[in-house]
């Protein structure tokens, strides 16, 4: 099958690491650790596995990070490379299995957790629905990875043949869902839990720090399913802004404001140090960070107010020097939000954050927010292009495989 695959390589790494963000096109020239290549399908690891046909696949920021070395070295015992990249997947059952009919539509739940290694007795975490935490993504049938897209033995989604899923891992696509729709319900449920897991107050504000997907997600998922009271959106770029309006945030600013217009606006008063960024006191009670830059992390803490809490929901970079002192004077929570699980809302019986969000779409539009499409061939224009989402008025570039 022909597929985009991800072959480790020292060199390679050490050469992305220190060029590709200042050589446009570096990450997928011939000097990069991905290639396009014609490789063979994934065998079944256990008979009730699933064989998932990809009709769309999303290029997430973690992907961008990976192909260009800029994201944290602290996955990488946590993968196994050679991998088919691809996590954010809308497919077609090729063969009934696993209480699946084939040609049925399926999104694909990508962490590779104790039930999908067939782990037994599961971890604390898998035990408990926090699945995503799971901390035996290195045992099991299937070799090591977080998730699909990240495992040599599960295949991805920029493939134009085929993956393989557990049955656990796969969510039946209502009829009233788009496959556009569809391929974005990963991320979407990743905010899904950030939203949930902060659960923010009526009378709380919340900062929402970045506008790209997971950020206008964040929004969306905030006004839907939590009580929060004024959302302010942090974007950059003209559509980001709209999208963050028409999603449910009630006033955006553009980040060069966060420390003039929005401090004032959060009733702070703004202070400027003899080094460094300026210093605010006072601040949001809530702030979402969905960039992942070490700048705007510190901003995060920096426009928290005192006693307030942060939330990580970009996948943070590489390892950088960063000011704390925000944080400890503040006594500000730092707390991560990462990927989904099963969600407990007061009154109400437990849920999937994928479950949460598959409800979700047809509400806010998803299928509005997706695109432009590619074919697996024209990979290059495709990361180039999602590399450059914001400015070209883009949220989730995705290759077409239908």
């Amino acid at each position: 099958m022909l597929a985009l695959r991800y072959k480790k390589s020292v060199p390679r790494y050490l050469l992305m690491r220190a060029a590709a963000s200042r050589v446009k096109g570096l990450d997928t020239s011939l000097l990069s650790p991905l290639a396009l290549a014609n490789i063979p399908e994934p065998e079944l690891p256990t008979p009730e596995w699933v064989r998932v046909r990809p009709l769309l696949s999303g290029i997430c920021g973690s992907d961008l990070g990976t192909l260009s070395a800029e994201s944290s070295p602290y996955f990488s015992p946590l993968t196994s490379p050679p991998f088919v990249m691809g996590h954010e997947i809308v497919g077609e059952v090729v063969e009934s299995n696993g209480g699946f009919e084939a040609g049925e539509r399926v999104v694909v739940e990508p962490a590779l957790n104790c039930t999908v290694r067939g782990v037994d007795p599961p971890c604390a975490y898998c035990a408990t629905g926090r699945y995503a935490l799971c901390v035996k993504v290195t045992e099991g049938d299937i070799a090591a990875g977080i998730q699909t897209g990240f495992c040599g033995s599960t295949g991805g989604g920029w493939s134009e043949g085929t993956l393989v899923a557990h049955p656990s891992q796969l969510h039946p696509v209502p009829d009233g869902v788009t496959d556009e729709a569809a391929v974005a319900i990963e991320p979407l449920a990743c905010a899904v839990h950030a939203a949930l897991a902060a659960s923010p107050k009526a009378h709380e504000t919340v900062v929402v720090l970045g506008a790209g997907n997971i950020g206008l997600f964040t929004v969306a998922a905030l006004r839907r399913l939590t009580d929060a009271g004024r959302i302010i959106s942090v974007a950059k770029h003209e559509r980001q802004g709209k999208e963050a309006l028409r999603l449910g945030a009630d006033e955006v600013v553009h980040p060069k404001e966060i420390y003039g217009g929005l401090s004032e606006t959060l009733g702070a008063t703004v202070h400027k140090p003899e080094l460094g960024k300026p210093v605010v006191l006072g601040g949001a009670e809530r702030v979402f960070e969905c960039v992942g830059s070490p700048g705007t992390i510190e901003d995060a803490t920096r426009l928290c107010a005192p006693g307030g809490e942060v939330t990580l929901v970009g996948m943070p970079g590489a390892r950088s020097s960063l000011d704390l002192t925000p944080l400890w004077h503040g006594e500000v929570k730092l707390t991560g939000a990462y990927a989904y699980g099963v969600e407990e809302r007061l009154g109400e019986e437990k849920v999937k954050s994928f479950e949460l969000a598959l409800g979700m779409a047809p509400e806010i539009k998803l299928d509005s927010l997706v695109g432009p499409r590619y074919r697996l061939r024209e990979y290059r224009e495709a990361i180039a292009a999602a590399r450059a989402s914001g400015r070209r008025g883009h949220v989730k570039v995705v290759f077409d495989h239908r």
